[in-house]
């Protein structure tokens, strides 16, 4: 009985109404996904070089400062280095950028790795 009560209390969505619903849940959606992904740089991450391969200019977009100072030593967009991480993780490739946000990009053989500068604790410069 308070079913039928209640129903009785409720207007129906006219056909706009849900339309403007299912793209506003839509874009909630989009900026979601987003706030996720970026969230996700803040953080050490590997990407996989084969998913990430056609978003590789994005990355230094993403990473725009080519000079990043550490421990007294200058590296530059392009230089080899190996990375040593406070959780003992070691990455050599290509110094893409920081993004002064305390965040660097590296790609190496195999993935696109993102650090936060305070989790590193040695860049080395890889001579070939």
């Amino acid at each position: 009985m308070k079913v039928g009560v209640i129903m009785k209390n409720i207007e129906f969505l006219t056909f706009g109404e849900i339309i403007f619903c299912i793209i506003i849940s839509f874009v909630i959606f989009i900026f979601l996904k987003a706030f996720l992904f970026f969230r996700k740089l803040s953080r050490e991450c590997e990407y996989p070089i084969q998913v990430f391969n056609t978003m590789i200019k994005d990355f230094y977009l993403m990473f725009p400062k080519e000079v990043i100072m550490f421990k007294g030593n200058i590296y530059k967009r392009g230089m080899l280095i190996k990375v040593t991480t406070l959780h003992k993780k070691i990455y050599e490739g290509e110094f893409v950028g920081f993004n002064g946000k305390d965040m660097i990009c590296i790609i190496t053989k195999t993935a696109i790795v993102t650090n936060n500068i305070k989790n590193i604790k040695d860049i080395i410069l890889v001579k070939k």
